[in-house]
């Protein structure tokens, strides 16, 4: 399979870099949306649905919605790959040696 030819904690590492550019880039599109927010009247008629919302405000939360999903699928692969880990290292004999024994 190719989960097998695939080292898991590289593929993690990476993973983990795009979500945090993902979520890098979600503050900064809130942060222009927020700069994009109508002021004074502006903003009523805004409320009032007579003018319609810029577009950064309306791609603000479905980006940051996506970045959410990226870093909670991220977490949830490295906390699979911690619980394989830990599962592989139960079958296997410890090799450590006892603190009386002589070599």
């Amino acid at each position: 399979m190719l989960l097998k030819r695939v080292d898991k904690k590289k593929l993690h590492r990476s993973l983990g870099a795009v979500a945090g550019l993902t979520s890098s880039v979600s503050v900064i599109v809130g942060m222009l949306a927020a700069r994009a927010t109508p002021k004074g009247w502006g903003r009523v008629t805004l409320a009032l649905h007579m003018t319609k919302k810029p577009l950064i405000m309306k791609l603000a939360p479905l980006l940051t919605g996506a970045s959410v999903a990226i870093v909670t699928a991220v977490g949830i692969m490295g906390f699979y790959i911690w619980l394989m880990e830990r599962d592989a290292d139960a079958g296997q004999p410890s090799q450590a040696k006892s603190p009386t024994s002589l070599p």
